[in-house]
């Protein structure tokens, strides 16, 4: 018996750059490659080094905004742009069949703007939470309105919407607080104890010297913040 390694002829030999990397169904997914920001790059199954030129690429609609983020949630693999989120389901064959579904045309995230829970993925069993345009919201297969940061719709929408992509959120179940660093160098505190919605979740802003730039949690429950470093 010989084996058949035909299927690996036309992969790429070198992996492009990318902007954002995430995991859908044992497939390795690569976004926005540094010579085409629509393109998203996706493995064979169970091997992220194998990514065809051929089958392994789908090509999100050009708006002029590179993708952002992605991430698997119910099965389904959601990529964002700044403002849009468009769905793909696995049906089975390879990569370049799966159907594209526009969910949102006016909302999406930026490279950091979907919570990571604990020091791992981002998805929270049933919704995802990400930080818009709008604020900081909900996402179970569409965003749930009002967003998380209802309360604080005035204060989220003076931020500077250029500097986006500074914006980082964390999740932290064992303490039910949200993180949220901003561009101004503040960070957000939302504390969900006594819910996960616009009503109940509480906010508070948190600031050090010299300004914040980073969030992260490892070992379950230590928060490390990271700051800018005076010289």
């Amino acid at each position: 018996m010989i084996e058949d390694a035909s299927h690996l002829i036309d992969n790429f030999q070198e992996i492009p750059a990318v902007a954002t990397l995430s995991l859908y169904h044992e497939r390795l997914v690569a976004g926005a490659t540094f010579d085409d920001i629509n393109l998203v790059l996706v493995s064979a199954a169970g091997e992220p080094e194998a990514i065809s030129e051929i089958d392994g690429i789908l090509s999100v609609q050009p708006d002029g905004n590179p993708i952002t983020n992605a991430q698997e949630l119910r099965d389904v693999l959601y990529l964002f742009k700044r403002t849009r989120t468009i769905a793909y389901v696995d049906n089975g064959d390879v990569p370049a069949t799966w159907e594209a579904t526009t969910v949102d045309n006016a909302l999406g995230t930026s490279v950091h703007g979907i919570a990571t829970v604990l020091d791992s993925g981002s998805s929270s069993v049933d919704y995802l939470i990400i930080c818009t345009y709008q604020g900081v919201s909900l996402f179970n297969g569409k965003f749930i309105d009002p967003e998380l940061s209802w309360k604080i719709e005035d204060y989220w929408k003076e931020l500077d919407r250029t500097l986006f992509g500074q914006v980082q959120i964390v999740n932290a179940p064992v303490q039910k607080e949200i993180y949220v660093v901003l561009p101004t160098k503040l960070m957000l505190s939302g504390n969900y104890s006594s819910g996960m919605d616009s009503k109940r979740i509480r906010w508070c802003p948190i600031s050090f010297r010299p300004g914040i730039n980073t969030v992260g949690i490892v070992n379950i429950d230590e928060i490390i913040i990271g700051a800018d470093v005076e010289v």
